[in-house]
């Protein structure tokens, strides 16, 4: 089968990966890993646009107890746990996003969003929520601006619809039978889909991207999982981004 989309990342990690974020101004993507084994948390930094893995599974001092935020402005935020027993966040710990290098930390407050202003936190040093404006590249308050009138910080991934049956003409084209819902989405000139079907007493996990009714390139995803996995890809600007295995991130151009 001739390959016509170009993959510009084929991480794998040592760990299962837990969360995806990503910066998309600065075409960073961030990997949140967690190895149960070692019992530590990871995380990694990669550029969309060219592939390169800026670090790999950083541990944090707090190995464990620590998660990711998102990114923004080239800055990777992290946060902690008040414990093991809930998921209550404390603290914000900025790392720059190409080099890992720590920039500030701030143990008195949390990340409640990111805006285009700043960053909205909550002083946790008071029972009532006091909420402030941080800067994103020092952790200094913001002051002079109305935080009724802050507005979100969305990042634009595109995420596909479910279907019930897969598209017309295309059924005949995937060996096996189909089982649950489908992911679809269109990129002209592409349409991407990722479906189960069964094998034995498991099913495998597939993503298939169609071009004019055939498929021009295809990836096993899982293989004898026991139930059916949540939505296997994202589309971030003209990059479709998948996670195979649970533990490599994939990404490919779809504009050549």
């Amino acid at each position: 089968m001739a390959n016509q989309l170009k993959v510009i990342i084929d991480q794998p990690f040592s760990g299962l990966i837990w969360k995806l974020e990503t910066d998309t101004e600065n075409d960073l993507i961030y990997i949140e890993t967690r190895n149960e084994k070692e019992h530590s948390a990871g995380f990694s930094s990669l550029n969309l646009k060219t592939g390169k893995l800026n670090f790999s599974e950083l541990v944090s001092e707090e190995k464990w107890l620590v998660g990711l935020s998102g990114g923004r402005k080239g800055i990777l935020f992290l946060h902690g746990y008040l414990s093991d027993q809930t998921p209550e966040h404390k603290a914000i710990i900025a790392l720059n996003g190409e080099t890992g290098k720590q920039l500030w930390t701030n143990y008195n407050l949390s990340l409640e969003t990111f805006t285009q202003q700043g960053l909205l936190a909550a002083d946790q040093r008071f029972q009532s929520k006091r909420l402030v404006l941080l800067d994103e590249k020092t952790g200094n308050v913001k002051t002079g601006i109305d935080l009724n009138d802050l507005a979100d910080d969305v990042q634009p991934i595109q995420i596909p619809q479910m279907l019930l049956l897969p598209p017309q003409n295309l059924a005949a084209l995937i060996a096996g039978t189909i089982t649950g819902g489908i992911s679809c989405f269109n990129y002209n000139p592409y349409l991407i889909i990722s479906l189960h079907t069964q094998k034995n007493e498991g099913y495998l996990q597939q993503l298939f991207v169609v071009e004019n009714e055939a498929i021009i390139y295809q990836d096993l995803l899982n293989e004898q999982i026991q139930k059916l996995q949540p939505e296997a890809f994202v589309v971030i600007k003209n990059y479709l981004v998948y996670i195979k295995n649970k533990s490599t991130l994939k990404v490919l151009n779809l504009e050549q």
